[in-house]
């Protein structure tokens, strides 16, 4: 029984050692990525999995997909490898499981289908375009953190999911478990930062070698590209909404030293010229914060967003001392407006917030509101408006009259399909966080 079972181990060790070795010869940029993973053979389960460190497989379902066909083996060693180059297994903590692993399994499928190298290419069934062109109708790149959040909330029946699952399934993720006792959580994020590294050098080398492989790797630089975007500072994001004005402080850079001390020792300590009492600085002086209090913005991810504000509001190199701030909390209409004029008025609200809607997104009636006040007169020289969003809703159809930035608080800024005219940035609670120490 034993020099059956490894006779099997060694089959299916083979079979994979063929398998890497053919994506390597097809694409040269996956030798770190290939070189990380182990085999071991698993009967627990029926097919393949990984866990980030090793590839767990059962042999009797790798001989037969080889002898199905051998490329079916290559695709399913590439989903393996694009669930860790992009973090699927260590995100996926706090979501709806079946929904995460279904958007993981569409986004690698996605990128392996966009793929034209030999040994991975398969013209993907109608199906799969029918789904494909679907969530494209909704975003722009399919990520997995993207396609989650569709199917968190468009209805889809059981048995359409179930359809979604089977047509996507290839591998395996019972491995992902966070409970796992023999992957201890450090040992997780460990793995998890061997993999972003392993993530960005392959980036690095595709961006370097573009030419060698053209249309071999699909989406896939594209992908890594956005996964590792710089990291944005939302001090300075806020400064573009800063406005010039007149404050009443000592201006020093137009002070004159050489006549203050000449008037002092020639005219009995009189001063010839003494420091205006005022200057123009640019600093954040009115502007609009509407909140997105959709079900998919959690309450203390809002928490989070107004106390770094604030945070901000409290420094004075930003700020005027008299301000003129809107937070308009809204889902599919406008839910309240807070009127905020300085830093007291700021605390107080902070200390009595509360969200209010948790109804759909249209983000149109936010800008009919905004723009209403501007003709009231409300606003002097409005500089913008930003909106804290998960970016699914309705966006206007026109350009408004200020600027306006939507922050995303998630990886998939560019799922969306965000008017031109609008700035995009997208953060987490780390990038707040970080934003306001600095």
């Amino acid at each position: 029984m034993n020099d059956i079972k490894e006779k099997l181990r060694q089959t299916g060790i083979h079979i994979l050692t063929l398998s890497r070795n053919e994506l390597y010869v097809s694409m040269r940029f996956l030798d770190i990525a290939l070189s990380r993973l182990r085999f071991e053979m698993n009967l627990s389960t029926r097919s393949i999995g990984t866990d980030g460190q090793s590839i767990l497989f059962n042999p009797r379902y790798l001989m037969d997909t080889y002898a199905l066909d051998r490329v079916f083996v290559n695709r399913c060693y590439m989903h393996m490898l694009i669930h860790n180059l992009f973090g699927h297994d260590f995100s996926g903590q706090g979501k709806n499981k079946d929904c995460w692993n279904l958007a993981c399994d569409i986004a690698a499928e996605s990128l392996i289908d966009s793929m034209t190298a030999p040994a991975v290419h398969v013209t993907p069934s109608d199906y799969r375009e029918y789904v494909y062109g679907r969530l494209k109708n909704e975003m722009s790149v399919l990520s997995a953190q993207g396609i989650y959040h569709y199917l968190q909330e468009h209805f889809i029946s059981e048995r359409e999911f179930d359809r979604m699952r089977r047509a996507f399934l290839v591998d395996d993720h019972k491995f992902w478990e966070h409970e796992d006792e023999q992957r201890p959580q450090e040992q997780r994020k460990q793995n998890a930062g061997d993999w972003k590294q392993i993530s960005e050098k392959m980036q690095t080398n595709m961006q370097t070698f573009s030419r060698d492989f053209g249309d071999a790797a699909g989406d896939l630089l594209m992908q890594l590209s956005l996964e590792h975007r710089p990291r944005p500072d939302y001090r300075k994001f806020l400064q573009q909404f800063a406005a010039w004005g007149e404050e009443i402080v000592p201006d020093d850079d137009s002070f004159d030293y050489i006549f203050y001390t000449y008037g002092l020792e020639h005219y009995k300590n009189m001063p010839l010229i003494e420091a205006l009492e005022y200057k123009d600085v640019k600093k954040i002086d009115e502007f609009v914060i509407a909140i997105d209090t959709s079900e998919s913005c959690p309450p203390e991810t809002v928490r989070l967003f107004l106390e770094e504000t604030f945070g901000m509001l409290s420094d004075r190199e930003s700020f005027f001392k008299k301000i003129n701030v809107h937070i308009v909390q809204c889902d599919a209409g406008i839910a309240s407006d807070t009127v905020i004029t300085d830093r007291d008025e700021f605390l107080q609200f902070m200390e009595d917030f509360d969200v209010s809607g948790f109804g759909g997104t249209d983000f149109r009636p936010v800008f009919d509101y905004t723009a209403r006040l501007i003709e009231e007169g409300q606003f002097k020289h409005l500089k913008g408006l930003i909106y804290f969003t998960d970016g699914y809703g309705t966006f206007p159809a026109q350009r408004p009259p200020f600027e306006t930035a939507f922050i995303f608080m998630d990886k998939a800024y560019c799922d969306r399909l965000v008017p031109p005219w609008a700035i995009r940035l997208v953060m987490t609670p780390e990038d707040l966080k970080k934003g306001n120490e600095g």
